[in-house]
This record gives structure tokens, C-alpha cells and sequence, in this order.
């Protein structure tokens, strides 16, 4: 499949008419192919935004090119610009006393003549954009009552009410709750499989990428890392860019986890889902886990009774304890 969007030996950063350039990244060639979700990760401040404002034509690059199917942005009328690209930005907009249709309506602007008329065909877009987020109950409510879900879900609309080849996305979870975040992941997966059209969005919700992207953008060090999220993180490029002070990553399980370590061993008995957030817990306190029997731990808990109301049963050297919760239990230790 030829690819939407291509950057060739992109330099981005900033110029300044009394100061040398501030270059953010170099040499970034990379290729966004229709039917494809990317997701731009990135710690604070590596240039993920300078990046997707110069993807977008926003700001131009300090070398290099970008090309929508082909053609270099920057020779692009706006118009036409509009046609090939849709924006969704991160703020709140403010639309007044709008309500969802007129808000997705406004996808149409690019094909319409001065006076904004709408033809059926444009009627007919916006009808399928509105079912395509699974938002018809919206569509006559007032956008300044909705949820920021439910906004978010008709911002998405009128981008694709725009019928531009590539969709862009900054940060589209980023004022949302967890179940939130996850229906809009799994809704921009959705649309990028069905209706065949390259999404990118930048996000720091890194778990819910790891999950729903066909490929990362993985921004840090001046550099662009491309592959699959399990590649990524094989390779240890993952882990590396978001290597901190306190804070691990975990390869074998994908998550993210803040050192408290205090210096005790412990080993952990027990099997199932108590077993599994018993070992978090004491991780989460600084306990180090053993691994294997043979690693000498002066502290042991076993985890025994039933999936929903276990019991532990603490033993540091010679005293034992039995306990009914994981409160106790750390209360204990």
C-alpha cells in the first residue's frame, strides 16, 4: 500500500534570526500507510508536539520534506491542505451554542462554497461520520452539555466528516477517565481498520498505546524509533527512552512501577489473582521478590483460601501471622 504520509531527512526545532537553530530531532524518515493507527510516543520534552505541528504544516521544518500522498505540504493551499489532513487537538474548544451535528458540519467547510450551504451528499457524510463514533444520540444535544468523552467522540466525527487521507490526534485521551480512554483507543483502531484511513496521534497514556497501535513513533534522544510495540520493547528501546529516576519499566509485563526498595528480600507462595496483586503490593512497599527457592529470604508470605476472601500468613524468622487483608498485611511488615 503507498504510504499517506512520508517525511524525508525531517530536521525539526526552531529558528531564532540572533541565535544558531535549536534542533529537536534529525534525520526522521518515516511512512504512515492507510488502514494503519501510529502512536507518537515520548518522556516531556523530547519534541513530540514540535514534531506533529510540523507533520501538519503548522510549523516548517528546519530541513527535510513532508508529503501527503506524495506532494510536499508546504506547496499545499489550505484548502487543499484540508483536504488531505484533519486536526484534533488536545484544548477544549469553544463552540458556543452549537449542538453535535452543526459540530461535526463543520467537517464539510473545506467542499463547501462562501455561503456554507450543505448538498445531500454533504448531509449524507455527516450522517455516516456521526454513526461511525457511535454518537446519533448526540447529534441534537448541545456540545456545552456533553461529557469531554462525549465531546471528544464528535470532534472525531467531523474529522472524519472532513474525509481527509490521514487523521491527526494530539493527546485525544488526555482529559478523559480510564474506560474513556480505552473506548477512544479502540474506536480509533475501528476506524483506521474500516474505513482505510491513516491515524497518528501522540499520547502519554503509554500503556493503552503499547495495547491498540500498529506501530510507535518512539521520540527521544534527537531520534525517531519505528517498530511494532512488542519490538520496541524486546529490543529495549522502550524501556531506554523512559528510563528515570524511581521509575522502571518491566518488559516481561509491560507496566511501569516507582522503586521504593527499603532493602528487604520476600518471598511470595500462592497462586492465582491474590498472588499476583500480593506480589504488587509488596513491590509497590519496596520488597524486593525472591525468584526461585533457593534465594535466601529471612521474610516468606503464603497466600491460601479462596480467590475472593484469601488469607496470608506472614513469617519473618521465628514469628508467624495471619492476616485478611493486604492493609493488614503491609501493616504488619
Amino acid at each position: 500500500m503507498i504510504a499517506i504520509l512520508t517525511t524525508h531527512d525531517l530536521t525539526i526545532g526552531y529558528r531564532s534570526p540572533r541565535q544558531p537553530d535549536l534542533i529537536v530531532a534529525q534525520e526522521i524518515n518515516l511512512a504512515l500507510k492507510g488502514g494503519e493507527l501510529v502512536c507518537l510516543l515520548g518522556p516531556n520534552g523530547a519534541g513530540k508536539s514540535t514534531l506533529m505541528r510540523t507533520i501538519a504544516g503548522m510549523q516548517r521544518p528546519l530541513a527535510g520534506q513532508v508529503t501527503l500522498a506524495g506532494v510536499d505540504i508546504a506547496q499545499l493551499k489550505p484548502r487543499q491542505r484540508a483536504e488531505r489532513l484533519s486536526v484534533v487537538l488536545t484544548e477544549r474548544p469553544n463552540l458556543g451554542l452549537l449542538n453535535g451535528y452543526a459540530l461535526v458540519a463543520l467537517g464539510r467547510h473545506p467542499y463547501t462554497d462562501w455561503t456554507g450551504r450543505l448538498t445531500r451528499y454533504d448531509e449524507a457524510v455527516i450522517r455516516w461520520a456521526v454513526e461511525a463514533v457511535d454518537a446519533a444520540d448526540l447529534a441534537d444535544r448541545p456540545v456545552m452539555e456533553l461529557s469531554d468523552g462525549q465531546r471528544q467522540k464528535l470532534m472525531i466525527a467531523r474529522a472524519l466528516a472532513q474525509e481527509s487521507e490521514l487523521i491527526m490526534l494530539d493527546e485525544p485521551t488526555a482529559y478523559l477517565d480510564l474506560p474513556r480512554r480505552a473506548e477512544i483507543m479502540r474506536l480509533l483502531r475501528h476506524l483506521a481498520a474500516e474505513t482505510g484511513r491513516a491515524i497518528l496521534l501522540s499520547t502519554h497514556d503509554l500503556d493503552l498505546a503499547l495495547r491498540s497501535a500498529d506501530t510507535l513513533w518512539l521520540l527521544a534522544g534527537g531520534t525517531v524509533r519505528v517498530g511494532a510495540p512488542e519490538d520496541l520493547v524486546i529490543s529495549g528501546a522502550f524501556e531506554a527512552a523512559f528510563r528515570g529516576e524511581g521509575v522502571t519499566f518491566d518488559r516481561a509485563t509491560g507496566a511501569f512501577s516507582v522503586e521504593r526498595a527499603c532493602g528487604y528480600m520476600i518471598s511470595v507462595v500462592g497462586q492465582g489473582v491474590p498472588h499476583v496483586w500480593t506480589c504488587r503490593a509488596l513491590q509497590r512497599a519496596g520488597y524486593a521478590l525472591a525468584t526461585d527457592a533457593d534465594t535466601a529470604s529471612a521474610i516468606s508470605v503464603a497466600v491460601s483460601g479462596d480467590e475472593y476472601q484469601p488469607v496470608w500468613h506472614l513469617q519473618r524468622g521465628g514469628a508467624r501471622s495471619t492476616h485478611h487483608s493486604i492493609r493488614d498485611l503491609l501493616a504488619a511488615l
